[in-house]
């Protein structure tokens, strides 16, 4: 049984949320101004709950009636949430007792904006919430366990913050960082930093290396004139390229500077297309870094042959945008009919 619900969670009259025992899985994000408070403390006062570390504690999963999610999506296929609340879901559908499961949706802080192939069930970036995949995932397994959305616009928190006016505990502490995480989290294919363990993850990308080029060439990559000129391999008018140094705290470099650059969107250029835009700059660093090189994740992160090739020098930038656009406009046509709310996704033209 499938439910799309417009009134808040609290106001449900369901028995299961009532009078049962609930486990309830959140992050910092999910902070009330109605309340003053989390969810979690918020249904503990009322309710039987209890809250959960992962959706993966089968021990306190399986002594409640009852889970309530709510989970801030990045609108990235590489959002690790996703696999499990997919699996999650799976494990109910599988279960001769499965308990009801409603998920307080949250608007998607990356937009309705799609980019890239329908690569492993989702696209680079995919536009829905939380919600409408869980609905999406929900119809491909042919389920049949109650699950509830309760929409966005029925939730104070959606409607009078924005999202991440809280940082969540992955380090996403802005909607430019989640702008950019289709693209730039494939530097983690790569020898170079995408920003991680840094206050602008996903927003600025360098390594030691790239402090200059080696020594013969004239590309001087301290020139901001030089990057943010229409005459660049790398332009992109909805983005200013700034030089800029920084300190990873942990992982790739922890400890060492880094050379490279910070993305900082244009206002009043809307159109942004960050798979591509990173592709085109991966091409660049590759052929201008003796040093660059490729790790053992890239191939699963582009997702297909047609990016690997354009990466590696074998394909053209025609081929790679023909490529994805066809992929693109496969998923809208795909996810149209798991929308829950007016508004279209789109791809950048």
């Amino acid at each position: 049984m499938f439910s799309f619900r417009t009134t808040p969670l609290l106001e449900q009259e369901d028995t299961t949320l009532r009078r049962g025992r609930i486990a309830v899985f959140d992050d910092e994000t999910a902070w009330h101004p109605l309340y003053g408070e989390y969810l979690f403390y918020t249904l503990a006062r009322y309710r039987n709950a209890v809250r959960l570390d992962s959706l993966e504690n089968r021990d306190v999963l399986g002594a409640c009636d009852a889970v309530v999610i709510e989970h801030q999506c990045t609108g990235s296929r590489f959002d690790p949430f996703l696999k499990q609340l997919r699996a999650f879901l799976l494990e109910q559908n599988r279960n001769p007792q499965p308990m009801s499961v409603y998920i307080v949706d949250r608007f998607n802080p990356s937009g309705r904006c799609v980019e890239g192939g329908h690569y492993d069930g989702l696209p680079h970036k995919h536009g829905l919430t939380t919600g409408e995949l869980a609905n999406m995932y929900y119809s491909e397994m042919n389920a049949t366990f109650p699950l509830h959305i309760i929409s966005a616009a029925a939730n104070d928190a959606a409607r009078e913050l924005l999202p991440w006016s809280i940082p969540q505990p992955c380090g996403l502490s802005s909607l430019f960082s989640a702008n950019f995480m289709s693209g730039a989290y494939l530097w983690n294919g790569t020898n170079v930093s995408c920003g991680d363990a840094t206050f602008r993850p996903y927003e600025m990308f360098g390594a030691p290396f790239m402090r200059r080029l080696e020594r013969g060439r004239d590309f001087a990559w301290d020139n901001a004139l030089t990057w943010n000129d229409v005459d660049s391999p790398v332009y992109d008018r909805s983005v200013y390229m700034r030089w800029c140094t920084f300190t990873p705290a942990a992982g790739l470099y922890a400890g060492q500077e880094c050379f490279g650059f910070q993305m900082i969107p244009n206002p009043g250029e809307p159109g942004y297309n960050a798979l591509l835009h990173t592709l085109r700059l991966i091409r660049f660093v590759r052929a201008n870094c003796p040093e660059f090189a490729f790790n053992s994740r890239m191939d699963s992160l582009a997702g297909s042959e047609t990016v690997m090739d354009y990466l590696s020098g074998t394909a053209d930038y025609d081929t790679l945008r023909s490529h994805l656009k066809s992929e693109e406009q496969k998923w809208l046509r795909k996810a149209k009919k798991y929308l829950l709310y007016d508004e279209p996704l789109y791809r950048v033209k």
